[in-house]
């Protein structure tokens, strides 16, 4: 019996003959084997071989993240999140894309792995999106009006003292 017969089998087909029953049951087992044989080779390799579906980050948030998942974006003020068209000009956000980029890439090839990867997005946008991320400042065209890249301020830090870190070095 082949796969394809046995796969067109339906329960109430079956006569209950012994042999029919034991044929079918050996080619489960076979199914089964093969298919658990897989998994673990796939498993063993991570992944390792696979050529990522996108080639670069900014393709993966121009054809995935941004039509996946999307947001309603606008004026800085009159909506809950922010983008900036410009994202790549902003190191936070290109570092936390990155991130998501390539959390993504190793999440599709594992067989849950999306569970833990839409965990990362839910807690990674409102970071970027969000009053208080990256984009806060910055506004998209919508309906013909220019869109709006600001550069966020950069905290100053001054350089500690000479000597002040020596109570660090542990030699």
């Amino acid at each position: 019996m082949t796969r394809e017969e046995t796969s067109r089998l339906s329960f109430n087909e079956v006569d209950g003959a012994p042999e029919d029953l034991t044929a079918q049951v050996a080619l489960l087992t076979k199914q089964v084997a093969e298919l658990q044989q897989f998994v673990a080779d796939r498993a063993a390799s991570g992944g390792e071989g696979q050529p990522p579906v996108y080639a670069t980050v900014e393709e993966w948030v121009r054809d995935y993240l941004l039509p996946g998942y999307p947001r309603p974006v606008g004026e800085v003020g009159l909506v809950r999140w922010h983008w900036c068209e410009q994202w790549w000009r902003h190191d936070e956000a290109v570092t936390r894309l990155t991130a998501l980029w390539y959390g993504w890439e190793h999440a599709r090839l594992e067989m849950t792995g999306m569970l833990g990867w839409l965990r990362e997005l839910d807690h990674h946008l409102p970071m970027l999106l969000g009053p208080d991320g990256p984009f806060r400042s910055c506004a998209p065209g919508i309906d013909g009006s220019a869109a709006r890249h600001k550069a966020l301020t950069v905290a100053v830090a001054e350089q500690a003292p000479e000597r002040w870190w020596d109570w660090w070095d542990t030699k």
